[in-house]
C-alpha cells in the first residue's frame, strides 16, 4: 500500500470516528443512552479511535505521530484545549438559554452580555498571559486557567430560576473567570504545542491542535446538550403538571450538564498537572545522568 492511501485512510477513520461519537451523543437524548443505535455509535466511535491510534504505531510514515500526543508539553497543550472546548459550549447553551429563556432577553441584549466574556478573554490572553508567560512554566498556567473556567462554571450550577440579582452577582463574575481562563490557556497552550518541535512536524502538530479544538466543541455541544435535555426529561416525568416544572426542569438539567462541565475542567487540570510532574522527573533524570558522565 502507498504511503498516499495509508494516509487517506488514516484521515478518514479519524473523521469517521468523529462522526460516529458525535452522532451517538447526539441521539443520545431521543433515544436513550440504552438504545441499541446510541451504543453501537459510540462503541465504533471508540473502536475507530483504537483502530487509528494502532496504524499510526505501526506506518513509518504516519499522519500524526503518536510520539507528538504523548510528550508532556505538547500533550499539555491538547488535553487543555480539547477538554477547554467541551465544557465551554456548555457554558454558552446556559448563558444563551437563561438569559433569553428565564430573563427574558432578547437575542442581541443576550449576545451584549456575553461581550463581558470577549473582554475578559482578550484581557486573559494579551494583559495576564503576556505578563506570566516568562515567570510562571507553561503547565502551571494552563492549569491554572482550566481551574479559572471551573471556578466560573460552579458559580453558574448555584443558579436556579427565582434568582435575583443575577446579572451581577452570577453572569458577570462567571463570565470574568471563564474569559480569563480561556485566554490564558489559549495564550500558553498554542505556543506549547509547537515548542521545541521538529521543524518537519510542526505543521501536522499545528493542524492536531486546530482539530482537537473543533472536536472538543463538537462533542462538548452534543455531549452537554444530550445530558441537559435528558436529565431535564427525568425531571419533568413525575412534575409536568406544575405550572412551573418547564423552566425549573430545564435549568436543572443545565445545572447538571455544567456540573460535568466543571468536572471535565478540573480532571483536565489534574492531567496537566502529571504531564508537568512527569516532565519535572524526566527533566531531573537527565541532569543526573549528564552529571554522572
Amino acid at each position: 500500500m502507498s504511503l498516499l492511501d495509508l494516509d487517506g485512510r488514516c484521515l478518514e477513520q479519524l473523521t469517521d470516528l468523529s462522526v460516529s461519537l458525535v452522532y451517538g451523543f447526539t441521539q443520545a437524548e431521543p433515544r436513550g443512552w440504552d438504545d441499541p443505535t446510541v451504543l453501537a455509535l459510540l462503541i465504533g466511535g471508540v473502536l475507530l479511535l483504537g483502530l487509528f491510534v494502532w496504524v499510526e504505531a505501526k506506518s513509518r510514515h504516519a499522519l500524526l505521530p503518536l510520539h507528538i500526543l504523548v510528550h508532556r508539553a505538547w500533550g499539555a497543550a491538547f488535553v487543555s484545549v480539547c477538554v477547554m472546548f467541551i465544557a465551554r459550549f456548555g457554558f454558552y447553551l446556559f448563558v444563551s438559554y437563561y438569559t433569553q429563556t428565564i430573563l427574558g432577553y432578547s437575542p442581541v441584549k443576550a449576545g451584549m452580555k456575553l461581550l463581558v466574556n470577549a473582554v475578559s478573554t482578550t484581557v486573559g490572553a494579551m494583559v495576564i498571559a503576556g505578563k506570566l508567560h516568562r515567570r510562571v512554566a507553561s503547565n502551571i498556567l494552563i492549569a491554572g486557567s482550566l481551574v479559572s473556567s471551573a471556578a466560573g462554571m460552579l458559580i453558574l450550577t448555584q443558579l436556579e430560576v427565582d434568582s435575583s440579582q443575577v446579572f451581577l452577582a452570577y453572569l458577570t463574575p462567571s463570565m470574568i473567570l471563564t474569559g480569563i481562563g480561556l485566554g490564558c490557556l489559549l495564550a500558553a497552550a498554542t505556543h506549547l504545542a509547537t515548542v521545541e518541535l521538529n521543524p518537519a512536524e510542526a505543521g501536522v502538530a499545528s493542524a492536531a491542535y486546530n482539530t482537537v479544538q473543533q472536536v472538543g466543541a463538537a462533542f462538548g455541544t452534543a455531549l452537554l446538550n444530550s445530558i441537559a435535555t435528558s436529565v431535564s426529561t427525568l425531571y419533568l416525568e413525575d412534575r409536568a403538571h406544575r405550572p412551573e416544572a418547564g423552566n425549573v426542569g430545564t435549568v436543572h438539567g443545565y445545572t447538571v450538564a455544567l456540573w460535568v462541565a466543571f468536572g471535565i475542567l478540573v480532571g483536565g487540570a489534574l492531567v496537566v498537572g502529571l504531564f508537568s510532574r512527569r516532565g519535572q522527573r524526566t527533566t531531573r533524570s537527565e541532569a543526573v545522568l549528564e552529571a554522572s558522565k
